[in-house]
């Protein structure tokens, strides 16, 4: 069933024949690049939908630093990049999980992008999964809704899910602290909005001039990541009362895992997660603290070849119960934006689709800081 002319072409940014040139084998997410791992705007097919698929003219696509890291060093050719979107929905598979999806819905969410040459939201459609994207509010516009992607999820996935606690409107218990470093990051801005939600006091570590920026979402206390090892960790103790048991490190390079977990409280159990794989030394760093890193992609429940360019695969397995999660995440956001406050990122206009390879380039080199690349594609 669609509600309109859909063509049999689109454009996209896909990723260059020239990749065929190349053999990854630098670290997955490294950021490495390489002359030959680029992506431009081609034509290419409409993709065709599975049975639980709804075909969606995309409006507006959000940009993640894993968009330019797969192109740069993972993605084949062919695939289409981006994850994040918003869009309208103008085709039904046969037998969708999600019935309250409907033509002309207004929805947002994210795919899997990077792999594939039938999944991406840099595109003027994308196919997604009826259960695993989101009925858009009122309350947010549709460039505001693009930003409740990958960023959304994998805080939901790490503070949720690893971390075993409830949804809201279930709290924390009164007074408990939360840590998270990297507050400004988009990952960041919704885990203080979410940890607040949730019920905790947030301490938001960051750089001085995003003070403002992540006591707007809600962060109750502000600590300079300037500061260092062990200056950090000894401001989180005094403030908390000798420690936080959960936090999360949205930036997980460098110094970072050694600064928040100087902030844990000794022997209590406590859990980081983190967004990145955390070299083999971090897990030295504290014995007595669990640090796990979880990967968002797992949400689709499908094993996949991260690594399709290299000599040898890596394939990531299904995590049983990780779809579920995935779409319980959906089923929740719409409530959470408009009864709980969680709010989108900040967000701005960087252009069309033929920009999007420049919002990478402003990523690459620090140029983007405090708000969320959106492109409009409709």
């Amino acid at each position: 069933m669609s509600s309109d002319t859909i063509p049999e072409t689109m454009q996209a940014v896909v990723q260059n024949t020239s990749a065929r040139e190349y053999r990854q084998t630098s670290p997955i997410f490294s950021g490495t690049t390489h002359p030959e791992m680029k992506a431009s705007v081609q034509e290419v097919k409409v993709p065709q939908l599975d049975d639980n698929d709804v075909l969606v003219r995309v409006k507006f696509a959000a940009q993640n630093p894993t968009d330019w890291k797969h192109s740069a060093n993972m993605s084949p050719p062919g695939a289409i990049l981006g994850c994040d979107f918003s869009g309208t929905v103008v085709k039904l598979g046969r037998n969708l999980k999600n019935p309250n999806i409907q033509l002309g819905d207004q929805v947002a969410g994210c795919v899997h992008g990077g792999l594939f040459k039938d999944k991406g939201s840099y595109a003027q459609y994308l196919r997604a999964e009826s259960d695993l994207i989101f009925k858009v509010p009122e309350s947010i516009n549709m460039e505001q809704a693009a930003t409740f992607g990958v960023a959304w999820v994998t805080t939901c996935q790490a503070m949720i899910s690893s971390q075993h606690k409830p949804f809201p409107p279930e709290k924390a218990a009164e007074g408990d602290w939360y840590v998270i470093y990297g507050a400004s990051s988009s990952v960041g801005l919704f885990a203080v909005s979410l940890g607040k939600a949730m019920g905790y006091r947030i301490m938001a570590i960051c750089s001085p001039h995003s003070y403002d920026l992540v006591r707007s979402y809600g962060a109750d206390e502000v600590l300079d990541y300037h500061e260092g090892d062990p200056g950090v960790g000894e401001a989180i103790k005094r403030i908390s009362g000798g420690g936080v048991i959960n936090g999360f490190d949205t930036i997980s390079e460098g110094a970072s895992f050694k600064i928040i977990l100087g902030g844990f409280k000794e022997n209590a159990g406590g859990q980081l997660n983190v967004i990145l794989p955390a070299p083999q030394e971090t897990y030295e760093i504290r014995k007595d603290v669990k640090v796990v890193s979880t990967l968002m992609y797992t949400l689709f429940g499908k094993a996949f070849n991260i690594t399709p360019t290299a000599y040898k695969p890596n394939v990531v397995a299904e995590v049983e119960g990780d779809r579920d999660f995935g779409v319980e995440i959906n089923k929740h956001t719409p409530e959470l934006i408009t009864k709980y406050g969680i709010k989108p990122n900040p967000v701005r206009i960087r252009g069309t689709l033929h920009d999007v390879t420049a919002g990478w380039e402003d990523m690459k080199t620090g140029k983007v800081s405090g708000v969320k690349l959106v492109y409009k594609i409709a």
